[in-house]
Order: structure tokens, then C-alpha cells, then sequence
């Protein structure tokens, strides 16, 4: 019964020396260079040696058993040549060190198995998580009989037949699953690497979708001025004016593509008071030669409040939302845009009758690359408003009825006028 508790120490000890640690090494391997993760990896296995000898099963005085054998084949598979050499040298001298008629028959042992595992390095990495577990469990538990016969046959070590059946099959489900589990760990790392650079790629492709379609909208505006100043009877006066308005609109662009802000938070030095009347009143100016074009009359009603946010982040949230009502009457209709005070707060009315949406669509507004408008929307745009919004520390919420029209209810705190 001691003999079995010393084994299961000695289990505990590559458990902590040959998984945890290697784990824990894995982990954090881009905070370490590649040389301080094999030293690392060698201490441990080292520390795992010293510590299952230390820790051992006596047979008769100066001779006794562990699993020294087990970390020195599983350690010296996984970490190479060089590795196997140091802890076949590591095995020895402090074998040699504890002392008794054991360490000889050690330095015959190791030196067998050290040149198996030379021999056999390059295909246990090579080869398929199944025949690397096959392969490690047979050789520690041929390791282990040669142990054995060699204890046997030169040095008459005694030997029960019930210590012969523990220590193999102990010995053998020890390496088992020792090499299953740090596989499985393996290849749990693996695909997490892959997940993540994923990730990184499905970011940048949003990124660069959400950049294209914010850049879009100053662009829609800037061809509807450019196909009205094309009519000879436009006035001079008002030709510049829609000049001057295009020029403001490619700043627009090149401000979104320079710093680009929409799915981060603005940064508190960037806020300022606004005019929502004045804010909706210049996002009408801009629409409105998409209004046209599209058959589609703005009713306003809009009275001055004021809230806290920035400006461009305020006006790309009122130009993706009114575009988004425009677009959804293809046929002509009423873009209503309303400001009113309820419990404090200023809601911002915008609404359409157009489409509209089912309950489904409306509960997945938001989610990137949803879209209600087939190829040529992306969804980002509302992913985009509802979160300028929620930095504004506002809501944004949405009714719909298919073929009555879209309502959205803008709800931001109000804040004093300037004086």
C-alpha cells in the first residue's frame, strides 16, 4: 500500500512538472522567446526526474523503483535530441548522487532508452496524435521491463508479482495519458490560434466595409448635387451653394477615412453641445437631393434642444438613418422628421412609409452584414448609429409594420443652452 501511494506521487509530479507547467509556458508563449520556452520545458522535466526519484518505491536497500522513466520518454519525445541527452544526463548523476547497487543498473537503462528515443524522435513528430500516444505509451512501458529484467538478471533485484503489475500498468496508463492530454491541449491552442486570426481578418473586413459605407454616403450627396447643377436653369446663387456643399461633403469623406471613429467611443475632448435643430436641419440640406431623386417630401417639425456628442458621429447617425428611410420608399413618400421633450429627455422622431420590416427584422437591426436592402446594403450602417448613440448616452429604438412604414425613436438627455 505505501508502494502504490509513492507511484501515485510520483503520477502527481508529471502531472504538475509535464502538463501544468508546459501549459502554463504554451500559454504565455508570446511574452517568451522560443530558446527560454525549451529551458523551461527542460527544468521542469528535470524537476519532475528529481522529484519521482526522490520519492521512490525501495526493492531492498539502494535499489528502488519510480517514474523517472516515464518523464525522461515523454519529455525527451517532445522536446528533441538535445532535450533527451540533458535529462538522460540529469537521470543519471542524480541517480549516482541518491546512491546504491540501483544506480548502475539506471545508467544501462537510460542509455538503451536514450538511444531509442534519438531513433525515434523524428517520427513521433511527425506522426498522428494516435500513433504519438501508442508509441510514448510503449516505449516508457518498454522502458520499464527493461528496467526490470535488467534488475533481475544482473542484480537479483526480488520482485512480487503484484509490484510487477501495478508498476507496468501504471507506468503504461501514466505516459497514456500524459501525451492524450497534452495533444488534446495542442490542438485546443491550435484551433484557438485559428479562431482568433479569424477574428482579426473578420474585423478588418468589417472595418473596411463599414469605412466604404459611411464613405458612401457623403458621395450619394455629392452626385445628387453634381446631377442638378447639370440643368442650365439652376440659378448661379444656388449652383454655389450646392458647390460649396459638395466641397463640405468630400471633407466629410476624407475626415471618416483619416479618423475613423464609428464603432469607438469619442473621446470626451471631442464632445460639444449641440443644436439638434441645427444638426437636422444641415442633415435635410444634404438628403434632400435624395429626396427628390427618389419622389420622397420632408415634413419637419423641429423645435431647439440641445444635447452633448460629436458632431460628425451626431450627423453620420442622422444621415444613415434618414438614407435608410429614403431608400425604403422607392416609389415616393414622407420622410417625417419631428423633435419633442417627454419626461425630461429629448426624443428624436424619424419616419417613413415606405417598406417597413417584419418583427424578426426588426430584432436583428444592428447585427453586422443584416441587411434589409440585399446586395447593396451591408447593415452597418445601423450598427453604426445605434452605437453613436449609446455613446451619446442615448437609445435608439425601432417600430416597423411591413408596408406601413418604419418609425425611429432617438431618446438623448437634454442639456442646458450655452449662454
Amino acid at each position: 500500500m505505501e508502494g502504490i501511494e509513492q507511484l501515485l506521487l510520483n503520477v502527481l509530479f508529471i502531472i504538475v512538472f509535464l502538463l501544468f507547467i508546459p501549459i502554463l509556458v504554451e500559454m504565455n508563449a508570446q511574452r517568451l522567446s522560443k530558446i527560454q520556452k525549451n529551458w523551461i520545458v527542460i527544468l521542469s522535466a528535470s524537476l519532475a526526474i528529481i522529484s519521482c526519484i526522490s520519492f521512490p518505491i525501495t526493492i531492498m536497500d539502494g535499489y528502488f523503483f519510480d517514474l523517472r522513466l516515464v518523464v525522461l520518454t515523454v519529455a525527451g519525445l517532445y522536446g528533441g535530441v538535445s532535450a533527451s541527452i540533458l535529462l538522460a544526463g540529469v537521470t543519471i548523476m542524480y541517480r549516482f548522487i541518491v546512491g546504491g547497487a540501483g544506480a548502475s543498473a539506471t545508467l544501462i537503462v537510460v542509455i538503451i532508452l536514450l538511444f531509442c528515443i534519438i531513433l525515434l524522435t523524428d517520427y513521433f513528430r511527425k506522426t498522428s496524435r494516435k500513433n504519438k500516444i501508442m508509441l510514448g505509451s510503449s516505449l516508457s512501458l518498454f522502458a520499464a521491463l527493461l528496467a526490470i529484467i535488467n534488475s533481475t538478471l544482473i542484480f537479483g533485484a526480488p520482485f512480487s508479482y503484484a509490484f510487477l503489475f501495478i508498476f507496468l500498468t501504471l507506468t503504461f496508463c501514466t505516459a497514456f495519458f500524459t501525451i492524450y492530454l497534452y495533444e488534446v491541449f495542442q490542438e485546443t491552442l491550435l484551433i484557438k490560434k485559428r479562431i482568433i486570426k479569424a477574428e482579426k481578418m473578420d474585423i478588418v473586413s468589417h472595418l473596411a466595409s463599414s469605412v466604404s459605407h459611411e464613405v458612401r454616403n457623403p458621395l450619394t450627396v455629392i452626385k445628387g448635387f453634381l446631377q442638378m447643377m447639370e440643368q442650365n436653369d439652376i440659378p448661379e446663387e444656388q449652383r454655389k451653394k450646392f458647390i460649396k456643399i459638395s466641397i463640405e461633403e468630400v471633407d466629410r469623406a476624407n475626415d471618416i477615412i483619416r479618423n475613423y471613429l464609428t464603432f469607438a467611443k469619442p473621446s470626451p475632448e471631442n464632445k460639444t453641445k449641440l443644436n439638434v435643430k441645427v444638426e437636422l436641419e444641415r442633415t435635410i440640406q444634404i438628403i434632400t437631393p435624395l429626396a427628390n431623386m427618389n419622389g420622397v417630401e420632408i415634413v419637419t417639425k423641429l423645435e431647439s434642444y440641445f444635447t452633448e456628442g460629436e458632431t460628425q458621429a451626431f450627423q453620420q447617425c442622422l444621415l444613415n438613418l434618414t438614407k435608410n428611410c429614403i431608400e425604403a420608399m422607392p416609389d415616393g413618400g414622407k420622410l417625417y422628421i419631428e423633435t419633442k421633450e417627454e419626461n425630461g429627455d429629448l426624443v428624436i422622431v424619424i419616419s417613413d412609409n415606405g417598406k417597413g420590416m417584419t418583427k424578426e427584422q426588426v430584432s436583428r437591426l444592428g447585427e453586422p452584414y443584416f441587411t434589409t436592402k440585399g446586395r447593396e446594403g451591408t447593415g452597418l450602417g445601423m450598427m453604426a448609429a445605434i452605437n453613436i448613440i449609446e455613446t451619446m448616452a442615448g437609445k435608439l429604438s425601432v417600430t416597423s409594420k411591413v408596408n406601413e412604414g418604419t418609425n425611429f425613436h432617438i431618446r438623448l438627455p437634454i442639456v442646458e443652452e450655452c449662454s
